[in-house]
């Protein structure tokens, strides 16, 4: 290749037979140099000069993807200019997975992908589907405004989708609605790719490097003692002790007995992504362990027994479903799981990989466990036996709950708030008896004239439940307002607490939190409405976040069970806004097919309709509990929509709306 020549994206890709092997072995001794903090080996002269568009390195255990780096490059390249870069960033870098570990290299597959032929689509709207063959024939890049998604050949063929399916999957990968790709701003290009494929090494694990000596250990135990004592008692603490060796570590716990019947007390600070310093971690959590043991009385004696966990080396092995553990170790290794902001750790150096799995399992009470992801850390204890669970604990909170979103949702000022609200309600008209409603909860700008008409069409009896998505990642899943009292600007709203607690009674997994209400909005926007229409009402709130369709259909099962044995029975509202962040075209289209299910009273249709269509109406669960709830009471008989509108309704803007639909449910 000359100097300065320019080259030109190739469109077609044709290996000699024999540098196939050839550049999976280099690709391999790659990757193994870069997990190993070696020089990486360059490649062979004929495979650094292939000309390609751009290239991947993708790490697999067994199923599940392990990491994944690269890019399709704006003008062509050599293999040699890119391929190390990849490597690196896969095995190093990728922002989803922590770094490869030594002990999983022998249970990776590696595929490199050398891509070629990128092509713009040109075709508009739903024809652009037809441009991409799938099967392992296209990849796909999609571009809209500052979002962006790549998706390899293999992953349509490895999935069996069809084009549409595929398109709508990259626009997920790039945090767009899954109909964008049919909207003419939006960028698609089709690209092609040759892939290899083999192991990463042969052989068994290396032996495992421990990061501490036993003495080393108990020095760090000894060092949590003292700085323990000196923070309780008086004295002064170490922070950096320079006997002890720092560096990056995965996580740390450190455990106190309590000597009563209960559990110990136990601190820690785990993240087998980002890792943390050493010495700074354990300083900032001895002294959060003083703070918790502080107010107990406990002796300085006591202070013998803590002990402390060190965990580095962080292995993934898949979810708790499908989890390739291979490797693990008990005498080395503890299972690590986590499950959003839940994590369950549990070492046992007498126990099996699969009985650690399964006591995190049920530490946790993993609700999906293919949602919830296993790794091991190498672990440097001196106890045979270690368990930490942290989970979302529920809290009490104020009497009263004091707005959230005055200010954002709408007006801070209490003159201001009741001349909108009433405009918006406009002039009045004949309530009647429904015994359940849908209303939406965004800015009351965007989405109060529908949410209006279906208030001031209920006849609002003396207790409104109001069952929303959760919104926040604060508090625990399914949450009842603990609160007395609800304050809005100007008016205030009372709570039925004893409701609240009968229900978090009977239906498992609700919880009185105030926490997952702190900042939430589905509710709160409702009450303006409630404050002037039914001021004398009780409002109890629930948020709904993580449930799959028998989840919901139990919540309704206790729901139904508490509303029946009531005097009177509650209005139940549904507070949901429809589809988000598609186009207006693809929004109204979206939303019908939701709102065709409600018209049918059918809970099920609507949940794999919003499902297999990708439709992200926020108030799925909390619909599916009402209607089921209402079924199960013999009360759901018909459905009337009250109306229907988009942002765009009121901004003029079309690229980026949300949906708002208003309905009622009853006999």
């Amino acid at each position: 290749m000359n100097p300065g020549q320019r080259l030109v994206h190739p469109q077609t890709m044709e290996l000699a037979a024999e540098l196939r092997p050839a550049l999976l072995d280099a690709v391999g001794r790659m990757v193994r140099d870069t997990v190993y903090g070696e020089p990486v080996t360059p490649l062979p002269a004929e495979a650094a000069n292939l000309v390609v568009s751009g290239t991947f390195t993708s790490l697999k255990r067994g199923t599940h993807l392990r990491a994944c780096c690269g890019g399709l490059q704006t003008h062509a390249t050599t293999l040699g200019a890119v391929l190390a870069d990849a490597v690196h960033r896969t095995v190093m870098d990728d922002p989803r997975f922590p770094p490869i570990s030594p002990s999983e290299l022998p249970y990776l597959d590696v595929e490199l992908w050398l891509l070629y032929n990128p092509q713009r689509v040109q075709a508009k709207g739903r024809d652009r589907a037809a441009a991409v063959i799938t099967g392992g024939k296209h990849g796909v890049v999609i571009s809209w405004g500052e979002h962006r998604g790549l998706l390899l050949p293999g992953v349509a063929a490895e999935h069996e989708w069809d084009s549409e399916t595929f398109l709508d999957h990259v626009c997920l990968k790039a945090g767009l609605h899954p109909s964008r790709w049919q909207d003419d701003d939006t960028l698609l290009i089709t690209f092609e790719g040759v892939a290899l494929r083999g192991p990463v090494a042969a052989g068994e694990a290396p032996p495992p490097l421990r990061f501490l000596s036993p003495e080393q250990l108990a020095g760090y135990r000894e060092l949590c003692r003292h700085n323990l004592a000196a923070m309780l008692f008086g004295g002064t603490p170490i922070y950096s002790p320079p006997d002890l060796p720092d560096g990056s570590i995965s996580g740390l716990v450190l455990t106190l007995p309590t000597g009563a019947g209960d559990g110990p007390w136990q601190v820690s600070r785990i993240d087998p992504r980002r890792g943390m310093a050493l010495h700074a971690s354990l300083f900032q959590l001895t002294q959060a362990l003083a703070q918790v043991v502080g107010q107990t009385g406990i002796a300085e004696a006591d202070l013998n027994r803590v002990s402390v966990a060190i965990l580095y080396d962080p292995a993934l092995h898949g979810n708790a479903s499908d989890a390739d553990l291979r490797g693990l170790e008990p005498r080395d290794r503890a299972v690590l799981l986590i499950e959003r902001a839940q994590s369950s750790l549990v070492y046992d150096a007498r126990g099996t990989p699969e009985a650690l799995v399964r006591e995190a399992v049920e530490q946790l009470c993993v609700k999906e466990t293919k949602a919830a992801t296993v790794y091991s850390l190498a672990a440097d204890v001196a106890e045979a036996r270690l368990v930490h669970t942290v989970r979302v604990r529920p809290r009490n909170g104020q009497v009263v709950r004091p707005p959230a979103v005055a200010g954002t949702f709408y007006p801070a000022d209490p003159k201001a708030l009741t001349s909108l609200v009433d405009d918006l309600l406009g002039p009045t008209r004949p309530a009647q008896t429904w015994p359940a409603a849908m209303v939406p909860h965004a800015g009351l700008k965007y989405s109060g004239k529908i949410a209006a008409a279906v208030w001031k069409r209920l006849a609002i009896p003396s207790t409104v439940i109001i069952i929303g998505p959760k919104h926040t990642p604060h508090g625990v899943d399914w949450a009842v307002a603990p609160h007395e009292t609800w304050s809005i600007p100007g008016a205030q709203l009372g709570s039925d607490l004893e409701l609240a607690r009968r229900l978090s009674a009977v239906i498992a997994g609700l919880e009185l939190d105030a926490a997952a209400h702190a900042q939430e909005h589905g509710i709160e926007v409702e009450l303006p409405f409630l404050a002037r229409l039914a001021p004398h009402a009780r409002v109890v709130g629930i948020t709904i976040g993580a449930a799959r369709l028998d989840d919901c259909r139990r919540f309704a099962d206790g729901l139904a069970q508490v509303i029946a044995e009531l005097p009177e029975p509650p209005l139940l509202v549904i507070s949901s806004d429809m589809n988000h962040f598609a186009s207006d075209a693809a929004t109204r289209r979206l939303d019908e097919l939701a709102l065709q299910c409600l018209d049918r009273l059918d809970p099920e249709a609507l949940h794999a309709t919003c499902r297999s269509q990708h439709i992200t109406m926020c108030g799925l669960n909390p619909a599916i509990i009402v209607l089921e709830t209402l079924r199960r009471l013999g009360r759901l008989g018909r459905a009337e929509r009250v109306g229907y509108a988009t942002t765009a309704d009121t901004t003029g803007d079309k690229r980026r709306v949300v949906g708002y639909a208003g309905m009622l449910f009853g006999n």
